[in-house]
């Protein structure tokens, strides 16, 4: 089959979750010897109209950001475009959209362009939007922040109500894809999130590992990797630090990640005393990501709110170190399975404090359970959750929707 797949990020560099589900998506497709071609918004620092993927083609268009009007403007029209010069390339049978916006265009003008549409919904476009800006204290802030909140939700339901299928990455975004858009069940269908068994595995020398990242060897190592954003709970996460007090005080919190949270962060970081057990990295490439997951003794994941998967979870898992996690979106799908004990009873600081010194003392108190955690992690990782799997659970879908041959 010949597919486009249209998105508002890059899949040339993986900068968080949306941009590893694209990359990794397209080349399980091209894999099982689709035809691949990325239509994709160009990055702000990186306006090249076509790079490489692997040995695929990733075709952009820029947009104007000079106002939030503008851009969507841009974003409408420009997506269009791009799509034209890429069906000049292949003919589509088949287009996936990955964010709504770089799909709403093309889907209102180009729906007779390709025989089928669907939709991939990693989380739901206005929570994200809401998650990101905050509440706004003048009335006309607030109102700009509803007016773009309730024209994202309408886009995106405009965009699944023309698409044959939506897929999702877990039972958490399945449910709340029917509670918010309300579209008939039988056209949702579960691709789950996944990570690379062989880039994400335990390590052969974890000693080794810290020294090349100048991590101390004699402490426990906490870490997580996330966008420096409110619904992360990292400022409950480093309050949840501070909490334990001489008892944490061989403790290290590495935090990875960047985002418009740093200066507040670091702030904190100072005004809680926390500057000899928790340290900020900034962003972790892709290269270096699987290291910080094996020099590990255990990875966090204090989300707040919205984590409609957490590829997080199982790339730390595949790399033999067990995650504790806030009861939070599709977090509690993973974990639950591994281990009850691995969850928090909720997101607040003192949630946070109350599982970390369960968690440690459990690893102290029972020799060995530590082991056992990371084994079962990383089975559980290979048998449900690779990529592979994932292609496999797209290729169903595409197998679903393709057009019954005409009679001859």
């Amino acid at each position: 089959m010949n597919i486009l797949l249209l998105a508002e990020v890059s899949a040339s560099v993986v900068l968080g979750g949306a941009e590893r589900v694209l990359r990794e998506q397209a080349l399980g497709l091209r894999k099982h010897g689709h035809d691949v071609i990325i239509v994709a918004r160009a990055p702000a620092s990186d306006p090249r109209r076509q790079v490489a993927v692997s040995d695929l083609v990733e075709r952009r268009y820029t947009v104007s950001r000079r106002s939030e009007p503008a851009f969507v403007l841009s974003s409408l029209v420009r997506s269009v475009k791009a799509f034209d010069e890429a069906r000049a390339l292949i003919s589509p049978d088949a287009v996936i959209i990955h964010q709504s916006l770089a799909g709403f265009g093309t889907i209102l003008r180009r729906r007779a362009q390709a025989r089928q549409w669907i939709y991939m919904c990693l989380s739901l476009a206005h929570e994200e939007y809401l998650s990101r800006i905050p509440p706004a204290t003048r009335p006309l802030d607030s109102l700009r922040r509803t007016l773009n909140a309730t024209a994202r939700r309408w886009i995106e339901r405009i965009v699944m109500n023309r698409c044959a299928r939506v897929l999702v990455l877990s039972q958490f975004m399945w449910q709340r894809v029917l509670a918010v858009h309300r579209i008939p069940e039988n056209k949702l269908r579960m691709v789950t999130g996944a990570a690379d068994p062989d880039r994400f595995r335990p390590p052969e020398d974890p000693v080794a590992i810290r020294e090349q990242l100048k991590l101390p060897l004699h402490r426990v190592l906490l870490f997580t990797v996330r966008n420096l954003v409110p619904r992360m709970g990292l400022e409950n996460l480093l309050h949840a630090i501070a909490t334990l007090g001489e008892e944490g005080r061989d403790l290290l919190l590495v935090i990875g990640g960047e985002g418009p949270l740093r200066p507040a962060l670091e702030q904190l970081i100072r005004d809680l005393g926390l500057t000899d057990r928790a340290r900020l990295v900034g962003f972790v490439a892709e290269d270096a990501l699987s290291s910080y997951y094996q020099a590990a003794d255990l990875v966090l994941m204090p989300t707040h709110q919205l984590e409609g998967f957490g590829l997080v979870t199982v790339e730390a898992l595949a790399c033999g170190t067990p995650v504790l996690g806030t009861p939070v979106g599709a977090i509690p799908e993973v974990l639950a399975r591994v281990d009850p004990g691995l969850l928090a009873d909720g997101t607040d600081s003192t949630a946070l404090a109350v599982a970390i010194r369960r968690i440690l003392r459990r690893f102290c108190d029972q020799p060995g359970e530590q082991e056992r955690l990371s084994m079962k992690g990383r089975a559980l990782v290979e048998q449900d959750y690779t990529w592979d799997r994932h292609s496999e659970q797209l290729q169903r879908v595409l197998h679903e929707v393709r057009p019954a041959p005409a009679a001859r």
